[in-house]
């Protein structure tokens, strides 16, 4: 992993996490303790986290840090690869469902070229998003709101979804294994799990730092998931793992 990518990759770990230790963070990136601290020492030069004795916290005033909990760790630029890569698979006269995200976010300016589409969403951020799209129907799913991440979830969420036929669903993913992808909030990663139990295609928006990563809940098993998109950083490992079970996986 070349120097640039796997501080990357820390940075994500820690603002993930909140709070990191060095010999975790050295452990999971397979680099030496010297190597993480030193990684460290350049990130807080440059003002996007603190070090403390063993480890490191986000620095939560960071202009690069989304507001919303789940962040992919990536740039705009690289957001908008993934998201994309997903839209050419959005099939005009489509009712599909996206979940919220910094990732999937990244869509919505892309869909407006699809014609005659339905996007269904449990996130008001999105549908926010979607409002300046008038060519784009929007059906927002009720529920109680989860006011950090802006998300709508629970039995309202799941009883709106039963009135609806949803032909592929795209989601970001707190994680993802050869296994499948997982979720770290509770609540939401079990909405999520039901509304994707509930579509006929599932597409996940992961770049290659979400690989190995489990969350407490899984959300989707691998062979519920149709497709994975990614980058050219996710192990090759998990990348066989996955199409071994039958899963797309798309390289951008």
């Amino acid at each position: 992993m070349l120097g640039a990518e796997r501080r990357k990759r820390l940075l994500h770990e820690v603002r993930a996490e909140g709070v990191a230790h060095v010999a975790e963070l050295a452990e999971r990136l397979d680099v030496s303790p010297s190597t993480i601290r030193r990684d460290l020492s350049a990130l807080e030069s440059q003002g996007l986290l603190n070090r403390t004795h063993g480890g490191a916290v986000a620095e939560a005033n960071s202009s690069l840090e989304p507001d919303r909990p789940q962040r992919s760790g990536v740039a705009p630029w690289e957001k908008r690869a993934l998201a994309s890569a997903a839209v050419r698979h959005v099939a005009p006269d489509s009712t599909i469902l996206v979940t919220g995200g910094t990732t999937t976010a990244a869509m919505v300016p892309l869909l407006g070229a699809v014609e005659r589409l339905t996007v269904v969403t449990n996130s008001l951020h999105l549908a926010g998003e979607l409002a300046q799209h008038e060519d784009i129907s929007t059906v927002v799913l009720g529920g109680y709101l989860r006011h950090r991440e802006m998300s709508l979830l629970g039995h309202l969420t799941r009883q709106a979804l039963e009135e609806l036929h949803v032909d592929e669903a795209f989601v970001g993913a707190y994680g993802i294994t050869g296994g499948g992808i997982s979720g770290a909030h509770v609540d939401e990663a079990e909405t999520d799990r039901w509304l994707l139990s509930r579509v006929g295609r599932v597409t996940a928006l992961v770049d290659g730092s979400k690989f190995g990563r489990s969350g407490p809940v899984r959300v989707a098993a691998a062979d519920r998931i149709f497709r994975v998109i990614t980058d050219a950083s996710a192990p090759e490992n998990d990348v066989r793992a996955l199409r071994g079970a039958g899963v797309d996986v798309v390289r951008v």
